[in-house]
């Protein structure tokens, strides 16, 4: 039978104030950072009015966060805010420590460097892409995430052997970086949660709902929303996480003079440009206005491709050098998205319809594509016609509709100008070709039997079909 000093304890425990933690508290003059600084945990506190850092164990009610993560260092802090002098200064410091330990080019360098320093504001932002290494094994993924990943702001360090539940749980707690090696997913229940991380984590409020194992009736909203880095041997299958990423084919290294190994000179480096980015996140984190309007001509770029452009022009200002580099860089991008459509299943027949259209055929059925674009299985036999249905409709295509062509009965798709357009640009197909879609009245002789048009394929032209023009 319990004593009454059992209930009282208890009674002290029941009552007992439960302790606040956290490793963030931003105020409208002040930022808070947790360090972790001789195996302590401690909190960097940043006045921005007059640009002075004091270090404490508690501000206010808070406290740092605990867990294993921080000693095992599956989780990487400062340990304090160092100076690094001019952008331009921190930039070449950041550059030189990449080269040393990596080998890549000066396109993806740059890119690394822009997404290294928005890493340490992203929470500034709506909306991220995510930096990809894609590449077979021995091909230098791991040395990719470790010499990026680690400069990012609180990197998390997994694989994709881990489960669903600490990978949400890890990101809720810290909202860090996360750093993850071997994203190659099957599709598996539990695969399939680290890919909606990855697909709802790219914008702000897209919070992923999971029901309480303790509590009946609870709901938990995990917010995955944050940088991420990840590496694979292969695309991946869910077409939205592919879009979202900015990827670097990994080739193997070239260079013979990087290090083959990590060793303490690296950890040493990699401390002291943390420490750096953290004092560069203090002085520019009040700077940045998302909501700030910058006259800078992109060009044409695409919806998706536009999302990646906001965060990083307003992260560069009105610096006239960096945004003509990124300009650059991201032309590239969007014609290697172009260049990766246009070799995909979708752009084969996006190719195949561009293909008859040209030849002047619109009354265009699924054979009509299989058989121009000589779209084929494994096996290498043409495929049957109801195996593009759903690629069809995703693209845009309507219903298909019965409609008499020549002496025979074929199930076509609807010719719709404006979708070709887009579908042409958007794949690559003859840079782009407008389709102008031009209704044409038949020329029938005295008799009204025979016509002498022709539509295209050498089909009768009749008062119902349409002439299609390439311009």
């Amino acid at each position: 039978m319990p004593s009454p000093t059992d209930f009282a304890k208890e009674k002290e425990k029941k009552t007992k104030k439960k302790v606040k933690r956290t490793s963030l508290i931003i105020g409208d003059d002040f930022i808070v950072e947790q360090v972790y600084i001789n195996d302590v945990s401690k909190f960097a506190v940043y006045n921005s009015n007059d640009g002075k850092i004091i270090y404490k164990n508690k501000f206010e009610d808070w406290f740092p966060l605990q867990g294993e993560e921080i000693g095992k260092k599956a989780i990487l802090l400062p340990n304090e805010a160092l100076e690094y002098g001019t952008d331009e200064k921190l930039d070449n410091d950041i550059k030189t420590f990449i080269l040393k330990w990596l080998d890549i080019p000066d396109d993806i360098l740059q890119f690394a460097l822009w997404n290294i320093k928005r890493s340490w504001v992203y929470d500034k932002f709506h909306t991220l892409n995510y930096l990809r290494a894609l590449g077979d094994t021995g091909t230098g993924k791991s040395r990719f995430l470790n010499t990026l990943g680690y400069l990012h702001y609180k990197p998390i360090s997994t694989s994709g052997a881990t489960t669903s539940a600490p990978v949400f749980r890890i990101i809720e707690k810290w909202h860090g970086t996360l750093v993850m090696d071997e994203a190659d997913f099957n599709k598996s229940d539990e695969s399939q949660d680290i890919i909606k991380i990855i697909n709802q984590g790219y914008e702000k409020g897209n919070f992923v709902m999971r029901c309480d194992r303790e509590k009946d009736n609870a709901i938990n909203f995990f917010d995955p929303y944050g940088p991420k880095i990840l590496a694979t041997r292969k695309t991946f299958y869910d077409k939205a996480v592919e879009s979202r990423c900015i990827t670097h084919v990994m080739k193997g290294g070239i260079r013979k003079n990087i290090p083959l190994n990590l060793n303490k000179y690296f950890f040493e480096e990699v401390q002291i440009l943390r420490n750096k980015l953290l004092m560069w996140r203090f002085r520019n984190y009040h700077k940045i206005n998302p909501e700030k309007e910058i006259e800078f001509d992109m060009g044409d770029l695409e919806p998706r491709v536009e999302q990646v452009v906001s965060s990083f022009i307003n992260l560069f200002g009105n610096d006239e050098k960096q945004l003509k580099l990124f300009k650059e860089f991201m032309k590239k991008y969007q014609e290697e998205l172009i260049d990766e459509r246009r070799s995909s299943f979708a752009g084969s027949v996006v190719s195949a319809i561009h293909s008859l259209i040209e030849e002047g055929i619109i009354d265009i059925s699924s054979q009509d594509i299989i058989e121009e674009g000589h779209i084929t299985d494994f096996k290498g036999n043409l495929i049957k016609p109801r195996s593009l249905t759903s690629t069809l409709k995703s693209l845009g295509f309507e219903k298909t509709e019965r409609k008499r062509v020549g002496e025979k009965i074929k199930r076509c798709i609807p010719i719709n100008d404006e979708l070709l357009k887009h579908l042409f640009k958007r794949y690559g197909v003859n840079g782009g070709t407008v389709v102008t879609v031009v209704a044409q009245q038949a020329i029938f002789n005295n008799k009204g039997k025979n016509p002498n048009f022709l539509g295209g394929g050498g089909y009768p032209y009749t008062p119902s079909q349409q002439d299609t023009k390439v311009t």
